[in-house]
């Protein structure tokens, strides 16, 4: 008979790294739009930068929040392979 809780712990520890993925991805994005930002000053069309830095700090702080959650789900997992050891 299977684990019911190995099993939980490989469909979170699968889940965990797909969202690490997406969350390198939208690092990397979020860094190239930060670099454009920082190359490309205000001209006259575009008075200042405060707009295009107040998006990048809502991104980054849900960058921040999903971070929590990847860890706070890593953790899960860890908590559950030691349940499982001692189990066993």
């Amino acid at each position: 008979m299977s684990n019911p809780q190995l099993t939980a712990a490989s469909f979170l520890s699968r889940s965990i790294e797909d969202e690490q993925r997406r969350f390198t991805q939208e690092a990397e994005r979020l860094a190239e739009q930060a670099a454009h930002i920082a190359a490309n000053p205000p001209g006259v069309e575009r008075g200042t930068h405060s707009g295009d830095i107040t998006r990048l700090i809502q991104e980054a702080t849900f960058l921040l929040k999903r971070a929590v959650t990847i860890e706070a789900g890593l953790e899960a997992v860890g908590l559950m392979g030691a349940e499982t050891t001692t189990e066993q």
